[in-house]
This record gives C-alpha cells, sequence and structure tokens, in this order.
C-alpha cells in the first residue's frame, strides 16, 4: 500500500482543518484550565490517519509499544508518586501518545512504500 504525494497533501489539509476546529472548539468551550490542545483527539485522529496509509496489520506492532509505554508510564506514577492518580496520569498519557502517534504517522509516510502486502 503505496501513499501517494495527492494523499499526502489531502492528509495535511485535512489535519490543518481539524486544528483550525479545534482552536475554534477550544475558543468557544474554554475550560478554566487553559486547554491548548484535545491531546485524545490528535491521537486518535493520527492513529486512523496511520491505518488509512498502512493498512490494518502493521499498526499493531506501534499500537502494542504504545501499550507497553503506557503500562511503563503508570509504573513510573507508582514509584515517584507511590500511588497511581487517573487525574494525573490522563493529561500526561494523552499528551505522550499525540507526539508518539505522529512521530508513528510521520513514519507510515515514509516507510509505506516498503512495507509488503500482507
Amino acid at each position: 500500500m503505496t501513499v501517494s504525494i495527492q494523499v499526502v497533501i489531502l492528509e495535511i489539509i485535512l489535519l490543518l482543518v481539524i486544528g483550525g476546529v479545534e482552536r475554534l472548539l477550544v475558543r468557544i468551550f474554554h475550560h478554566p484550565k487553559k486547554i491548548k490542545h484535545l491531546w485524545w483527539g490528535w491521537t486518535i485522529i493520527l492513529w486512523l490517519l496511520i491505518i488509512f496509509n498502512i493498512g490494518f496489520y502493521w499498526p499493531a506492532y506501534p499500537i502494542a509499544l504504545w501499550m507497553i509505554l503506557a503500562l511503563l508510564l503508570i509504573v513510573l506514577q507508582i514509584i515517584h508518586n507511590h500511588e497511581f492518580i487517573y487525574r494525573r496520569y490522563w493529561p500526561v498519557f494523552w499528551h505522550y501518545s499525540a507526539y508518539y502517534a505522529l512521530i508513528i504517522y510521520i513514519g507510515s509516510l515514509i516507510i509505506s512504500p516498503w512495507l509488503p502486502l500482507i
């Protein structure tokens, strides 16, 4: 499954439009905590684009690594704070997940021509 230049351009335009909509939603429904990004939304959107770019089989490996990283984050929080608190965990988890998904997304654009078809 090869990603063409047209698809890349359309995906970038889609991400820019989603970024604009996110900015408007954050400004309209502003929270007292000054949310700048909806990290969970970006993570989900990027994973959908990754699946679109490289199919359903290959994303299983980075998703498995993502789950391991989530468990490591839990262990780090337990070691550091001597307790596990969801309210502290979720923002950090989604923040790092969005960055991880962005790296995998860029990788999916680069590596897709060389992946064997399954």
